[in-house]
Formats: structure tokens, sequence, C-alpha cells
């Protein structure tokens, strides 16, 4: 074997073992201290992170100690961002985890005593307004992702027009948008947390549409030009990206048990991790796993209803039996569990303990602006159509 061969085998082996250490993380290496940042995945542990970076012993021990103090690493979760801290010889200096938008814990080498000590510290934000205009292309909940439009924004965009369009049947490619929301962001500009969308536009080649953010005394939420309410007690859908496979049918071919029974519900097609919303404001009565649903979410609504949402890949953090959640809040994340033959949301809603068609179920707006309002409403109005 001929020392140019052995070179070759040498970095091939080197790029085998540390290309997945480089892919999950950055380095920043500076006069002082290097710098490695990278989020949980899947089958991830802080104590395998910080194992890898080849901390280990009474260290290792010792950050896990003190991190306790501030944060229970059992309770990581995927996509948490990690930053990790060493001089330039190597020797550890600090460990940084973000567990929520707001806020991270750290644990930190004292440089005189050589003692660890942890704390929190909170992320500066800053409310800052946000605008983007765009096409369609395929589907909104597609067209929007690929402008770096965040699920939820995308979610209540697709809320506000509930009562004037269908965004299964009335979205076509080449149509536009537009809209102005408004986010917390750090220093930098990154937003940590979508607050609202504040004004939208959707245009076709027959009609606009607008739809503007309004909130005075007793009165607040979304708007027409002309002041008529927007916003129905129920989305049209429980997703933006949505392909209905299987509809309401007392009697479907099933595609796995190969015989003709009742679909009480919807199959919506759409690939895994897709955001799924409460259809309307209620109250978890069920989170788990349930027999074919597989992963599963039940939601008590307001005048007899209860939605159901199945095979959900995963849960969103905190929903649980006995939370409290609002219409358009992301609750879970379409995936296969249960039987399935494919990804896909089985979502069913029963009314008075029956299970009937959502389709069929009449959508209307809630509320108009006020008489004694129309003028503040006119002026906020006139302000954002400009930009839209």
């Amino acid at each position: 074997m001929n020392k140019r061969f052995k070179t070759f085998i040498f970095l091939l082996l080197t790029f085998i073992i540390y290309y997945p250490l480089f892919k999950l993380s950055q380095i920043k290496i500076t006069k002082n201290h290097k710098f490695f940042e990278g989020e949980i995945k899947k089958g991830d542990t802080i104590g395998d992170i910080l194992k890898r970076y080849e901390i280990s012993g009474k260290e290792y021990d010792e950050i896990i100690l003190k991190l306790k103090e501030v944060f229970n690493p059992e309770k990581s979760k995927i996509g948490d961002i990690w930053q990790l801290y060493f001089d330039k010889n190597n020797k550890f200096l600090k460990f940084r985890y973000f567990n929520r938008p707001f806020e991270y814990c750290i644990v930190e080498r004292d440089p005189k005593t050589e003692d660890f000590f942890a704390y929190k510290e909170k992320i500066p934000t800053y409310r800052k307004t946000f605008y983007i205009k765009g096409n369609i292309k395929n589907s909104l909940y597609e067209s929007m992702t690929n402008l770096k439009i965040n699920p939820e924004i995308i979610i209540q965009f697709a809320e506000i027009f509930e009562s004037k369009l269908d965004f299964l049947t009335d979205c076509q490619n080449g149509d536009s948008f537009s809209i102005i929301w408004e986010s917390l962001t750090d220093k930098d500009g990154n937003i940590l947390k979508d607050i609202k969308v504040i004004a939208g536009k959707y245009e076709n080649t027959n009609q606009k549409f607008y739809g503007f953010y309004f909130e005075k005394e007793e009165i607040k939420g979304y708007f027409d030009e002309n002041g008529k309410g927007l916003e129905s007690g129920f989305l049209k859908a429980p997703l933006s990206y949505r392909k209905i496979t299987s509809f309401f049918s007392k009697s479907r071919f099933h595609p796995i048990y190969k015989v003709y029974r009742p679909h009480l519900g919807i199959d919506y097609s759409a690939p895994v991790g897709t955001p799924v919303s409460a259809i309307g404001n209620g109250v978890v009565i069920f989170s788990g796993y349930l027999g074919g649903y597989g992963n599963c979410i039940k939601i008590k609504h307001p005048n007899g209803y209860i939605s159901y949402y199945g095979h959900l890949s995963k849960f969103e953090k905190n929903i649980k039996k006995g939370v409290k959640v609002k219409k358009g809040e992301v609750i879970g994340y379409v995936g296969m569990t249960g039987i399935a033959t494919g990804p896909h949301l089985d979502f069913r809603i029963k009314k008075d303990g029956k299970f009937i068609n959502f389709l069929k179920i009449k959508f209307v707006p809630e509320k108009n602006i006020p008489e004694k309002y129309k003028k503040d409403f006119e002026k906020i109005k006139n302000l954002y159509i400009k930009y839209l």
C-alpha cells in the first residue's frame, strides 16, 4: 500500500468519523476560545453532547449537577439550542442551553476558584413589524414557508380569510398575497416568538380580499375593508397545507383492512411535521396514544362539539389533558402513528356525542365594527392598505 493511498484512507476515515459532528454543530474559533453550537437531535441527550466534546469524569458530573439547579436535563427536547465554550487549550469554560424562547440556562467555570456555578438569563426582546408579499405555487403553506414565514403566522393568515376563501379549493397557482405581522426578536433581528398578523391581502383573478386586526376596548379581531367581521367560531380546516384523501363517509373501502366500513372523519394528506392547529377555542380532554388513531388529541369546544386529531407524529409542548387552547393554536404535527398507510391527519368532530361531517358546518362571522369605532378603524385600515 503506497503512501498516497494510505493518506487517502486516513482522510476518508477521518471524514466518516467526524462528519456527523460537523453536521450537528458549528464551530467558531477566536484568539481566546473555541465556540461550538448545535441543536438537540432525535435520540440526543445533554449528556451525550458533553461526552461528544470529551467532557467526562468529575467535570461531567459537576456540570450535570449544577445544570439541575436551573434546568432538568431529562426535559430537553428536539430543536433546543446548545452552546459550548472552551479556551484555546480545550479547557471547558461554559455551557449554555436555550430551553425557552426568551431564557437560557448557563453552567460556567469560575476562573479564580475553578468551581462551577449555574444561573439563568433573560434574552432582551424587541417588537418588530415584518412585511412580505409573494405568489402561490402549489399551496399557501408551501408558498409562505418558502419565504421563511413561520407556521404560526401562516395558520393565522389562513384563519383570517376562512369565511371568504377555502384555501383547499380556491387557492390557485399565480394568486398573490401580502402580509404584515408582528414578532418579538433578539437584538440581531432573529425571530424569537411570533405575535400576530396585523394586516393581510389575498388576490386572485376575480377579487381582492383584505383583513385588518383592530382592537378597541371591548372589541378585537379581524375585519375586512368595510369593517365586517372575518372570524367564525371554527377554522375551516385544522392545517394549512392540505389535500383531502378521504371524505366523511358511511361506507368507505378501508386501504388496510380491505373491507367497506364507515369513515366518520376527513383525512388530510400532508408531510410529516406539518403543524396541526385547534379548530376552535376549547379544552384538551385527551392527549396520548389511542389505538388505531395513534397519537391523538381530543378537544372539547362550546356548544357540544368535540374535535379529534389522529395519527400525529408528536404533540406540541404542554398540550395535555385539562389545558385550554385557542383557535389556531398549534397542538401537534402530522405523522402516521397508529393504523395508517402514509402521513396524514385523521380529523373528526362530534356534535352532542355523534360524529358529523365537518365540511357541512356553516361558518358565520361573529361580529362587525361598532359604529362608534368606525373612524378609528378607517385610520388603521388606510395606514396598512398602502403597504398591502
